[in-house]
Parts: C-alpha cells; sequence; structure tokens
C-alpha cells in the first residue's frame, strides 16, 4: 500500500513541476515586447480662411451684409441696421447712413431706456418682462458703458443680418443673465474696450466670419469671465492681441470649433478652474505668439481634437495642474511652442499623452507630471526624469510561444500519466 502511494505521489510531483515549468516559461518567453499603435489623428471637417477680413461691426456701420459676395461688392442693404451709443446721444442707422438721433436722458442709457427711447419694435423691443429682443447690431462707443443684468436678464439677438452686441472703446458688462441667438451671432469687445462677462450665460453665438466667432476680446479690451457657461457658439471665447484677462470658473463646453482660443500676440492671460468639454476642435488653444499666460487646474475632457495646444511660436507659458483626458486628439501638445513649463499635470485616456512637435524636447521643461493610459503616452520628448510617463512599450502574449510551450506540457503530463498507469498495473500483479 505505501509503495502504491510513493507511486502516485511521484508521478504527481512530476505533472506538478512540468505545469510550474511551463507557467514560468510562459511569462520568460511568451511574453513580447511591442511598442503601442496610435491611432490616426481624428478627421474633422476643413475650415477655410474668410475672404472678407472685415469684422461685422465695420461692415454693419456701414451697411453692409456680412456675406462674401456682397462685402466683396460693398453692396449696402438698408436691412444692415445698427444702434449707436454715444454719450447722451443714440443714433440709428440703416444701410450705412443716419436715420434718427435721439437725445438721451443719461450718458449711458440702459437696454430698458433704449427700449423706450427708441419706441420701435423693429429695432429693439421687450416682448416680456425681463426680456429684450434686439433687432439690430447694437455698439457701445467711447464714453458710454452698457450692463446687461437683472432686471433686463436675458438679451435675444434676432434672426436676421448685423445683429450683435460690440464695444467699440466702451464697456461691456454682463452678469446673472443670460445672451443668446435664435442663430449663431456675435457678441464683443473690440479697439481697448472692457467686457466683463460674472455669472452669466452666452449660448449659440458666432459664425464662421472674420472676428464673428461668438465671444471676443480684441485690440487692447480688457475683461474677462468668472463663473459662467459659453456654451454652441461658433467658438467659445476668443481674444486677439490682449494682454491681461482673466477666465475662471468657467464651463466651456458643446462649442462648435473651439473653447478657449487665445490668439495673435494676446499675453499675460489667465485661464483657471474652467471646464472645457466636448468642444468640436481643441480644448484650449493658443496660436500665434500667445505668451507669458497660464492654464492651471483646468478640466479639459472629451473634446474632438486635442486637449490644450500650444501652436505658432506660443512660447513662455505655464500649463500646471490641468486634468487632461478622454480627448479623441492628444492631451497636451506644443507645436513649433518652445520654452513652455508643463507641470503636474494629469493626461490619460487620449490618442497620444504629451507629444511636442517641431519643438525641441530640451527647450521645454517637465515637472511631476502623470502620463499613462493613453494610446501612446509620449511622442517627441527627450527624457522622463521628474515625471510619471508610463513607457510606449508593452508586453503582449505571443500565441505561437504559448502552443508551443502548452503543447509540449501537454505532452510530458500525458507520458507521466501512462507511466503513471503502467506502474499501477504492475503493483496490482
Amino acid at each position: 500500500m505505501l509503495s502504491r502511494l510513493r507511486i502516485i505521489g511521484i508521478h504527481l510531483l512530476i505533472i506538478a513541476a512540468v505545469s510550474g515549468a511551463a507557467a514560468a516559461a510562459s511569462l520568460t518567453f511568451a511574453r513580447m515586447p511591442q511598442t503601442t499603435r496610435v491611432h490616426p489623428f481624428p478627421i474633422l471637417p476643413a475650415r477655410g480662411e474668410p475672404a472678407i477680413t472685415a469684422g461685422p461691426a465695420w461692415l454693419a456701420m456701414k451697411g453692409i451684409p456680412s456675406d462674401v459676395r456682397a462685402a466683396r461688392l460693398r453692396r449696402r442693404s438698408a436691412a444692415v441696421r445698427v444702434i449707436v451709443v454715444a454719450p447722451w446721444q443714440v443714433t440709428l442707422r440703416a444701410g450705412g447712413r443716419v436715420v434718427r438721433s435721439f437725445h438721451a436722458s443719461q450718458r449711458s442709457p440702459s437696454l430698458t431706456q433704449l427700449v423706450r427711447l427708441i419706441a420701435e419694435s423693429s429695432w429693439i423691443a421687450s416682448p416680456q418682462p425681463g426680456v429684450t429682443y434686439l433687432k439690430a447690431g447694437l455698439v457701445v462707443t467711447a464714453g458710454t458703458s452698457l450692463t446687461v443684468a437683472p432686471p433686463s436678464a436675458r438679451l435675444v439677438l434676432a434672426d436676421r443680418p448685423g445683429v450683435f452686441l460690440y464695444a467699440d472703446h466702451g464697456a461691456l458688462t454682463i452678469k446673472f443673465a443670460t445672451v443668446e441667438s435664435t442663430r449663431p451671432q456675435y457678441t464683443g469687445a473690440d479697439q481697448h474696450s472692457y467686457m466683463q462677462i460674472t455669472h452669466a450665460r452666452l449660448i449659440g453665438l458666432g459664425w464662421d466670419w472674420s472676428d464673428s466667432y461668438g465671444v471676443a476680446w480684441k485690440n487692447g479690451s480688457t475683461g474677462g469671465a468668472t463663473g459662467s457657461t459659453f456654451s454652441r457658439n461658433y467658438f467659445g471665447l476668443y481674444t486677439g492681441s490682449v494682454s491681461g484677462l482673466t477666465f475662471s470658473r468657467d464651463i466651456v463646453a458643446k462649442n462648435y470649433f473651439y473653447g478657449f482660443d487665445p490668439h495673435t500676440y494676446s499675453q499675460n492671460l489667465t485661464i483657471t478652474k474652467n471646464t472645457v468639454t466636448g468642444n468640436g476642435r481643441h480644448g484650449i488653444i493658443f496660436s500665434g505668439h500667445v505668451t507669458g499666460s497660464i492654464v492651471a487646474d483646468n478640466i479639459v475632457h472629451g473634446n474632438a481634437a486635442n486637449g490644450i495646444m500650444m501652436d505658432e511660436s506660443s512660447t513662455g507659458n505655464v500649463i500646471r495642474d490641468n486634468v487632461v483626458t478622454g480627448n479623441h486628439g492628444d492631451g497636451i501638445v506644443l507645436a513649433s511652442s518652445p520654452a513652455n513649463r508643463i507641470a503636474g499635470n494629469i493626461v490619460r485616456g487620449n490618442r497620444v499623452g504629451l507629444r511636442l512637435t517641431r519643438t525641441g524636447p530640451h527647450s521645454v521643461r517637465l515637472v511631476g507630471n502623470l502620463v499613462a493610459g493613453n494610446s501612446l503616452n509620449a511622442e517627441g520628448i527627450a527624457g522622463t526624469a521628474g515625471n510619471t510617463i508610463a513607457s510606449n512599450t508593452r508586453l503582449v502574449w505571443s500565441g505561437d510561444t504559448l502552443a508551443v510551450i502548452w503543447a509540449l506540457t501537454v505532452a510530458l503530463a500525458t507520458v507521466t500519466l501512462i507511466s503513471l498507469r503502467s506502474c499501477l498495473l504492475s503493483e496490482a500483479r
């Protein structure tokens, strides 16, 4: 009996040893290093450059529609109308000509006062309490200001040519209010104007026309936005040639093209604690010598192209402590933009996590970033010291090698079992 148990035990030990050796061989020889294959960059609709570079306010003051053919021919239309607010005076223009003028009782009349003063619903109306319906462009000039706030807490821009809200050396304040359009229109500050947006909603504004991209600050304008929502605009927010603006705690979501688009020599911007999600291109893009700015503590998620991008010599910027996840393009991209500092960001679930292109890898400072779980974690990076950047190489199982190892294992186990049977039969005799 003891001899029989000894025979069984020896054969079982042989089978266990063979199985253990097979498992060890699988882990050692059947896992092959493979560089991650990244899927192609998403194909997005092309956007052409506008044939006419004049902005909507200039065209409207001339009575020219924001239409490529009409603008090229300088064809005036009486349907293009503008309300011009100057100190103590309001002027109505149609087709580029003055049609009426009013003396205002205040230096800067409110929306409610404009409705009463003009008293023509074809220009501006209040169909119900708290709602102003604007049917012409509204230009606030030097020395005047306009506030959109309770009790006139909703401003609707009509679906007709040349309707916009615009400051030309003037001041716009939008707080605890909604500015929206029945079709994409334009709200902006130009020529050293001021526009501050606080706890407001700006929806459905802008279109693909020079400087008419939605909500814009240009040419030395100041201000910013806090605690506000920018949604379904052509661009969420746009700046050009401005300095010192602050955008904080805003929601920039589901805009047709970009979320934030600081552009063309903008500088010293602060973009912090915003949620930038679901936009049709890049979430945040600096392009054209945008310098000396901070992008910090933002959540940038689920945009159709890149999460955060520095482009065209946008240098001297700090990109820190952002969470950049699930963008269909890349997480953080520097294109032709050296001398930026990238620190403390979490970058996951993008096509490429951190990518440098046409940017010297030693010209960028990378500190304390966590980059993992992307299709490709890093591209164009010189070194990863001081960061946690997962390798682009991973171990994958080789089916052929596993088949050979375990076929041999099964064969040896079979031989062992045959031997066990023979030994037991001999023992029985």
